[in-house]
């Protein structure tokens, strides 16, 4: 099965190349913006951030949060960003709002890394890089690829719609678009479990010497 899903992605790719170089753009976009923002952030206000991320890793230090309040907390955000590109990608007005998810991910990792790093150089980009990044190379992955076919979908439905001469199963498609989403949510669960058991390690350990 992991492999026939592993083909149907390069399958995917290969013919929507086109969506997935804009969709990582907009990653990047996203990204540079977010580490951007730190550099011009007021500076209170920045320093509010630090307070609060300092108090969050002494709230780690002494095992004050709850593994469910994280795991909940992770999968709740991650998935209204989930759903919000399924509805998206059924609507055909909604393609915009889709390379907008993405860019928005991408701003949240920027901005997370610069602050990390320009407050607490190289711990905190030691933090980034066992406390942050490993669940969210399945998290931007699993969006990618979901941004990718949400817009492909959105534009068949149009080219369905203004074409006639060439009409495509949507009840067919429909289907297997809600099962990729379904494989997604999935890899959501398995990422917010990698945030819930294994990044905390890393961010109590090493949180300890930025307190």
């Amino acid at each position: 099965m992991l492999t026939a899903i592993v083909n149907s992605v390069k399958k995917h790719i290969k013919t929507h190349i086109a969506i997935y170089i804009i969709t990582v753009l907009c990653l990047l976009i996203g990204i540079s913006v977010g580490g951007f923002t730190v550099k011009i952030i007021d500076a209170n206000h920045k320093q509010e951030l630090v307070s609060y991320l300092r108090g969050f890793f002494r709230l780690f230090h002494n095992d004050s949060i709850k593994s469910s309040d994280i795991f909940s907390q992770s999968l709740v955000n991650n998935f209204q960003l989930l759903v919000l590109c399924y509805i998206l990608g059924i609507s055909i007005i909604g393609i915009i709002g889709i390379f907008f998810v993405i860019a928005f991910k991408g701003f949240v990792i920027g901005f997370t890394v610069g602050l990390l790093m320009e407050q607490f150089k190289f711990k905190g980009f030691i933090l980034f890089l066992l406390g942050v990044l490993p669940q969210n190379l399945i998290i931007i992955s699993t969006f990618i690829i979901a941004t990718a076919l949400s817009s492909s979908f959105a534009l068949m439905f149009i080219k369905n719609r203004s074409d006639k001469t060439k009409q495509t199963n949507i009840y067919k498609e429909f289907l297997v678009y809600t099962a990729a989403y379904l494989i997604f949510s999935i890899s959501i669960l398995m990422a917010v479990s990698i945030e819930t058991v294994i990044s905390p390690i890393f961010i109590k350990m090493i949180g300890a010497y930025i307190q």
